[in-house]
């Protein structure tokens, strides 16, 4: 139990400043990837109620999956913008479409081979209700990461700072 304990008292000491940051926006510390990584563990720990050894063997597996999954989800971003640039040509090439749209699927159908090849490896110490709720928090953190860097990222303002909260896409 008292190896453990380390693994909690991190995950305690990079979520508590998270959520007591105040002043004003330029005392605050950005808001980079190690910031919201942090966020998202502690967001898993708290609802999947993890005890530390769960935690210990979870996060291990949970990084790797995230470093592979974001390697895939970064090549679907590039065919998403190539696909963009594509919808706006009027002279796109056809079979060009037809090969984003096929590797865009393939992308996927790895990224879910991912997410069940994880669920299934958590599965081994973590119960099937933590399992049921670790799947929806993978299909939700996407959303739930906009969401967070929005709400912390404070005003930007002067061209080129991307589009606002209320602007279409």
């Amino acid at each position: 139990m008292w190896r453990s304990m380390p693994v909690l008292l991190l995950i305690a000491a990079w979520t508590v400043p998270l959520f007591a940051q105040g002043g004003p926006p330029e005392d605050r510390p950005r808001w980079g990837r190690e910031r919201v990584e942090t966020v998202i563990i502690g967001k898993f720990a708290n609802e999947l109620d993890l005890t530390p050894e769960q935690a210990e063997k979870f996060f291990p597996r949970f990084r790797q999956f995230q470093n592979e999954a974001e390697g895939w989800m970064r090549e679907q971003h590039q065919r998403r913008m190539e696909m963009d640039l594509l919808s706006q040509n009027p002279d796109a090439d056809k079979r060009r479409v037809e090969e984003l749209l096929t590797e865009q699927a393939r992308h996927e159908q790895r990224i879910s081979d991912l997410k069940r090849q994880f669920l299934g490896e958590v599965g081994s110490f973590l119960s099937p209700q933590q399992v049921s709720r670790c799947s929806i928090l993978l299909d939700d953190l996407p959303r739930r990461v906009q969401q967070f860097i929005e709400e912390h990222r404070g005003p930007r303002t002067g061209p080129g700072q991307g589009r606002g909260r209320h602007q279409p896409r």
